[in-house]
């Protein structure tokens, strides 16, 4: 992931890579609602896991690209970040992964019952992101 430099002379200091690597392996479970539902900014880069258990087909959608990418501090075209969606409805019922305004999702954006999907987001842009499934 890519990361700016956060000093004058070009560098990227350690404390720098220390918040990275800390904000990087925190993980908190989303426990979504069972209605279709935006994906805030805050959520995507910090919780990174969502689960949910649907009484019928639901949609999640992402915040919009120019969102995500001011909540991204410090960091540039090319920055990736990572969350999973876990459908725990036993047999029936996806969620479906929809992309906020400048979000397109790459690969099946559906997650079957009682599966997972893991997405990578990367950034394109100042105002535009793919969504890949993993």
């Amino acid at each position: 992931m890519p990361l700016k430099p956060n000093s004058t002379s070009g560098t990227i200091t350690r404390k720098r890579l220390e918040d990275y690597i800390t904000a990087s392996e925190k993980v908190a479970e989303v426990a979504v609602a069972d209605a279709a539902a935006t994906l805030t900014a805050a959520q995507l880069l910090e919780s990174k896991l969502f689960t949910q258990t649907p009484t019928a087909a639901r949609t999640l959608t992402t915040a919009t690209a120019a969102l995500i990418v001011a909540a991204l501090v410090d960091e540039s075209t090319g920055t990736s970040f990572e969350f999973t969606i876990v459908n725990k409805a036993a047999a029936t019922h996806a969620i479906t992964l929809a992309g906020g305004t400048d979000v397109t999702i790459v690969g099946s954006a559906s997650v079957a019952a009682a599966t997972s999907g893991t997405f990578v987001g990367v950034v394109q842009s100042d105002n535009t992101i793919k969504v890949y499934r993993k």
